[in-house]
Parts: C-alpha cells; sequence; structure tokens
C-alpha cells in the first residue's frame, strides 16, 4: 500500500511523522496522483466556467511528474499509467449550528460550512480536485460522494475524529446531479441532521442547450425523533416554502434546468411542476436517455435532471406530490412574459478557494423580461438560491472551544458550550444501535488488507495483534456493546495493570466496528492510543502497553456511551 504525498501550491511535503504528529489523514490516491504543481498546472485555477461551458483537464505527461524516492518525498508514479492533477481545492467544515428552517423554528443542525445543505460542488467531467475537510464538531463524521472513486476516498473510513482533518480527492465522473454526505453511523441520523450537499458534474462531450439553472436538494428534519420514518418538514434547499415568498423565475420561452437531488432518508420525492410536461433524465446521469413526464419519482440517495418549458406565461407552482408538499415542500415558477432573458457571468457554487461567490447580477430581479433574447448560454442561479438560503436560515456557528486565558468571566459560555456538546452527544446515541446494524455500506466497505491504512491514519503504528496475550491483560468487547442499554461494553469495565504491561482489545461484538480511543466522549480524544476501526469478527485486536503511570479512561467513537478505563500503578 502506497502513500501519496500532497503538496499545493507549495513545496510542503507530508509524512507519517507529520500525520501522527498534527492529526492530519491523507487519502490513498489510486489512479488519481497529486504533486506540487506537477503539469504546470495552477491549483487554484478554476477550468469550470459554471454557465453551461465545460473546460476539460489535459492529461499531464508522465515525464513531466518527478519519479524519485528523496528524503521522506515518496511520489510512486512509476506504477501509473494515468494521472490526473488537482487544479483546485475545496475546503469543507463541519461546525455545530443553529439555523432556521421554517419561520419560528430555529434548531441544531450539523453542517457543512455552516448551513443545510453545505455548498453545492460544481465540477467539470474528470476534472481532478482535493477536498480538504476539516472536521471542527465535538464527534466523528467524514464525507461520501457519490460517483466512482477508490476505497480511501469513499468516505466511510476512516472516521475523521473532532479537530482532525482529512484529504479527499475526486475526480468528477459521471457528469450529472450527484450528491455528498456524511457517512458516520448512524448515516440516517448524520443526513437529516443537516450533514448534505449537490454535486454537480457538467458533462465534457455533451452539449447541453441554453437554460436557466437552478439546483433542488431535498432533505428532512425532525423536532423529536430523528430517526423516524415520518419527518416534520420536507425542506428544498433547507428552508421550508422559502420559494414561496422568493419565487423561481425564468422568461417566457426559455428553458429551465432543474437539478433534483432527494436526500431524504425515507420515502421517496415526486417532483411535479404544475402547467408543464418535461424531460427527465434518469438518476440524474447525463449518459441515461431522458423520458417524458408529468412527475419523476426520486428514490432517497437518488437524482434527476428536469429540463422543462411553458406554453402559457404565469406563476405556476412546483412541489413533492403527497405528504411533502403540506410540509415545507412547496414553491413557485414566475414564468415573465417578454421572450428570452438575461445572462449572467456569476458562477454558481464553490469556487476554487472552496468559498462561495458574492451574487451579483446574477439575481431574480435582473432576470425578467427587460431582455428579448433568447438565452445564447446557461446561467447559473446557484450563488442566488445560496445567498437565499443563507439569509433565511440565519446560522450561527457553535463554539465548542474553551481558550485558557480568556478575558472576563466566561463560566456561562463554558457552561453552555457543555451543555451544546452534552445535546449533540446525545442526539448522536439515540436509535445508534438499530441504524448501525441496518446500514450495510458500513460493512460492505472494509477493504480485505489487514487495516494497516486505516490505523495509520489514525495515529497507530503498532500492528493489530491476533492470539493469547501472554505478557498482559485482555479485554473483550462484548457482544450487544452498540446498544446503550448494554450494561457492560468492556470486559473487564475497570483494569488494574502494573508498569509496562501490554493489553491486547479483542471485539467481539459480531459485525459490529468499534474503537478503543483514549479520552472520554465529553472531551474528546486524549492521543494516547487509538485502536481505529476494529471489525466484529473476533480476530480484530488492538495492542498497547502503558510506560506511565495513571488513571487512563478510553471509549468507543462509534458509540460514545461505551466507557471504561485501565489503571496503571
Amino acid at each position: 500500500m502506497v502513500f501519496v504525498l500532497l503538496s499545493i501550491n507549495t513545496s510542503l511535503s507530508i509524512t507519517i511523522t507529520d500525520i501522527i504528529k498534527n492529526n492530519i489523514a491523507i487519502a490513498q490516491l489510486t489512479n488519481q496522483t497529486t504533486t506540487s504543481n506537477a503539469a504546470g498546472f495552477d491549483s487554484e485555477k478554476n477550468t469550470t466556467t459554471n454557465e453551461g461551458k465545460n473546460s476539460s483537464l489535459p492529461s499531464p505527461s508522465l515525464s513531466s511528474i518527478p519519479n524519485t524516492t528523496t528524503g521522506e518525498e515518496n511520489y510512486a508514479l512509476s506504477s501509473y499509467k494515468e494521472a490526473f492533477v488537482p487544479n483546485r481545492q475545496i475546503t469543507l467544515v463541519t461546525e455545530d449550528a443553529e439555523i432556521d428552517i421554517a419561520p419560528g423554528k430555529r434548531v441544531k443542525a450539523w453542517t457543512f460550512n455552516g448551513t443545510v445543505p453545505g455548498p453545492t460542488i460544481r465540477l467539470a467531467e474528470n476534472e481532478n480536485v482535493t477536498i480538504k475537510y476539516i472536521n471542527k464538531s465535538p464527534i466523528l463524521h467524514t464525507i461520501h460522494f457519490h460517483g466512482n472513486h477508490d476505497d480511501l476516498n469513499d468516505g466511510v473510513f476512516p472516521q475523521v475524529m473532532p479537530n482532525q482533518t482529512y484529504l479527499y480527492n475526486i475526480t468528477g465522473e459521471p457528469a450529472g446531479a450527484l450528491m455528498y454526505h456524511c457517512h458516520a453511523p448512524p448515516t440516517s441520523l448524520h443526513i437529516r441532521m443537516g450533514m448534505y450537499g449537490a454535486l454537480i458534474v457538467d458533462p465534457k462531450d455533451k452539449p447541453l442547450p441554453p437554460a436557466k439553472e437552478f439546483v433542488m436538494v431535498m432533505g428532512e428534519y425532525s423536532l423529536k425523533d430523528q430517526l423516524g420514518l415520518e419527518a416534520d418538514y420536507y425542506i428544498i434547499n433547507g428552508y421550508a416554502d422559502q420559494y414561496m415568498h422568493n419565487p423561481l423565475q425564468i422568461n417566457h420561452g426559455d428553458l429551465m434546468r432543474l437539478y433534483v437531488i432527494n436526500l431524504g432518508t425515507s420515502i421517496p420525492v415526486s417532483f411535479h411542476l404544475h402547467s408543464t410536461t418535461f424531460f427527465a433524465y434518469p438518476s440524474g446521469l447525463w449518459n441515461n436517455d431522458p423520458i417524458y413526464a408529468q412527475t419523476v419519482s426520486v428514490a432517497p440517495g437518488d437524482a434527476s435532471i428536469i429540463e422543462a418549458k411553458w406554453k402559457y406565461p404565469g406563476t405556476f407552482l412546483f412541489h413533492s406530490h403527497g405528504l411533502q408538499e403540506e410540509r415545507g415542500n412547496m414553491g413557485q415558477i414566475n414564468i415573465v412574459n417578454g421572450g428570452g432573458g438575461s445572462e449572467s457571468k456569476t458562477a454558481g457554487g464553490v469556487n476554487a478557494d472552496g468559498e462561495n461567490s458574492t451574487v451579483s447580477s446574477n439575481s431574480q430581479t435582473t432576470n425578467g423580461s427587460s431582455s428579448h433574447l433568447p438565452l445564447t448560454k446557461s446561467v447559473s442561479m446557484f450563488d442566488w438560491q445560496y445567498e437565499l438560503q443563507k439569509k433565511l436560515q440565519k446560522p450561527q456557528i457553535i463554539n465548542y472551544s474553551q481558550g485558557d486565558g480568556a478575558e472576563g468571566n466566561n463560566t456561562t459560555d463554558k457552561e453552555r458550550n457543555n451543555n451544546e456538546t452534552s445535546e449533540t452527544k446525545h442526539i448522536q446515541k439515540q436509535g445508534e444501535s438499530l441504524s448501525l446494524s441496518a446500514d450495510k455500506n458500513l460493512l460492505t466497505n472494509i477493504t480485505d488488507t489487514n487495516n494497516t491504512d486505516v490505523t495509520l491514519m489514525n495515529n497507530v503504528v503498532n500492528q493489530q495483534g491476533k492470539g493469547e496475550n501472554k505478557n498482559g491483560e485482555s479485554i473483550s468487547i462484548v457482544p450487544g456493546s452498540s446498544s446503550p442499554n448494554n450494561k457492560i461494553f468492556y470486559e473487564p469495565t475497570d483494569t488494574e495493570v502494573k508498569l509496562g504491561t501490554e493489553v491486547t482489545w479483542i471485539n467481539n461484538d459480531k459485525n459490529m466496528p468499534h474503537t478503543v480511543t483514549s479520552g472520554s466522549s465529553d472531551t474528546g480524544p486524549s492521543g494516547v492510543f487509538d485502536s481505529g476501526i476494529m471489525t466484529g469478527d473476533g480476530s480484530s485486536s488492538f495492542k498497547h502497553t502503558f510506560d506511565k503511570k495513571g488513571e487512563f479512561q478510553y471509549y468507543c467513537t462509534l458509540h460514545p456511551w461505551m466507557v471504561a478505563k485501565v489503571t496503571v500503578t
């Protein structure tokens, strides 16, 4: 297994030592390699116009990329027949926040970049990017991208711990309406709490007709039971009925393109446009043949691209047929008489720095009937939608940091932060056992290796041991530990050992992954030891030798109610 060192805009090399010291996990890049300006590309340059035009990445010559090992720099590119160099880096940060999801309904959310959904990411087909992911929340998370990529960029393993940074490397494929979301267990809880967003990939070889483009990310939120089948709100782009009061607008005769993405967790979206029929690309993929439809069904985790025109001007509804339309899933479209629409140079989605650009001329008020010329290129309204979303949600980031030496009396702030952290972890616990056991993907994405890569990225240098521990102590992760109702999680719960003793933990909870992580669920990992993900097959084990006296608490990061301690005398 080869680790490829990543440098962006500098000659910086990141080593395994740096990983362990700085809690930075680097994704292995299989068939996708990254170097510092390896083929003369500017990593901050964005080759995607986001206005319906696509720029394909030229293929870098292998001869232009170093193929040597010098010191701790290991490019290891000779085994790759094809390499893509990322031309930009996008930053996504997980932070807990308070947001409005409807008038008078302010709720706790887990977010990417402070909003639900997170910012729309837009790529050209075959464009290669680095996603810098920073977890600033008190519990573990990941980012799973739909599309084609290797296992270490799949967002299942490793789980990214609080205060860790992970670099994902993805290529835009296939072309269409894709998505990203957290895949930490239980996945349905993390998604419903707000950890999702749209990933739009523009086709390279398929010319698209000029259209006014909108993204529609369907989500759910429950005020009491986030793991229940029925939600209290079925929201579009994070806010109930926002387009009833802020209608979409298009000139009569122009084409509207809607990227409809269902990131709900329970029931399909039956998306319907009033007063027109339309063409829909199944599963939101441009390679599929479109169907002619009056309503299109989009299952959870799936998408559709809809292209529509209206025969008559006027104001018409759009919504999901059924329960959802009465709980926040309703909007209006103004078809303005006059023919043709204005164009905008504003690009939608995330820019080269991973930040969302500010809406300039690309607003609803400038796309009325003032222009009588038909569209000559596609106009993205993603930025207008995201700015409206932020305005309505009024996100306020929850700051869990408790820095030393702060001026004034901050006892109240600390108490509030502690309460917020406890609340987040309490939500994480609810229904965890049921959802985790039902999440088949969590187990099918485990590779057939001995987990060396995962343990290295979780700061574990020792290989996982097998067999009996002749000169130490053994602790069992007991069956049923994933349930918070279990009375014993680690057996024995309290272990007393002599200085220098090697302790071995064995996961005997069948088909259930766990960790053995020093620290506590309240304060996070302490950094003394961490097993990484241990699969529940009875042979997955982790060893640690205690060379200091003291009391060492530990817990499972996947199931934070699992706590125990080792006392070294």
